[in-house]
């Protein structure tokens, strides 16, 4: 694709990876982001537990390691059948959880699409703290089984100079059976 002028068009929106598999081990790490170059990550992402009866837990990582001090904050939306909603918030707490009662059988599984946004020492040393954060939405079966879906967004609020560059996707107990996911880098 090019310009009006012939120039190479400028992708600000660039497909970074993509896996799928099954016996997907302990947790989904999606690691060594490129924050230089990005800003935000959108990630589209599909996992089914081997376990029944399981929540989705979600970290940010520095490096190699998921940070896991109680210094996320949380918001998030749940609908249920029949339009029934509840809302959930929490702070000071050490992971984000976008769903719940997660079903382990083949037809239950869920599906995550989520826009992580990051800070970088270059940012200004005041928004540090509040871009270190996720946007999400969900649909997923639970173990009884009923469809739900939630939406929210978190953040790592503990200091100016905790830089986040990947992310882990897990469940409350057992492995990742089948999974699926692509993540896309937003240009800075």
């Amino acid at each position: 694709i090019t310009e009006v002028d012939g120039s190479a068009f400028p992708f600000d929106y660039t497909k970074l990876e993509s896996a799928s598999g099954s016996s997907g081990g302990s947790a989904i790490n999606i690691d060594n982001l490129d924050v230089s170059t990005y800003k935000a990550f959108e990630i589209f992402l599909t996992m089914q537990p081997t376990s029944d009866n399981v929540n989705l837990y979600v970290r940010f990582k520095n490096g190699s390691s998921a940070i896991s001090a109680s210094n996320y904050v949380n918001w998030k939306e749940q609908q249920y059948p029949t339009n029934n909603v509840s809302h959930k918030a929490s702070g000071s707490v050490n992971l984000i959880e976008p769903a719940e009662n997660i079903g382990g059988n083949p037809e239950e599984n869920v599906f995550i699409h989520a826009v992580m946004h990051v800070a970088t020492s270059n940012d200004p040393a005041g928004l540090a703290r509040q871009n270190n954060r996720i946007e999400y939405d969900t649909n997923y079966m639970t173990h009884t089984p009923e469809h739900y879906s939630t939406r929210g967004v978190a953040h790592y609020s503990n200091d100016t100079s905790t830089f986040v560059n990947g992310i882990r996707f897990y469940f409350s107990g057992g492995n990742i059976d089948e999974y699926m996911y692509t993540v896309y880098g937003i240009k800075r």
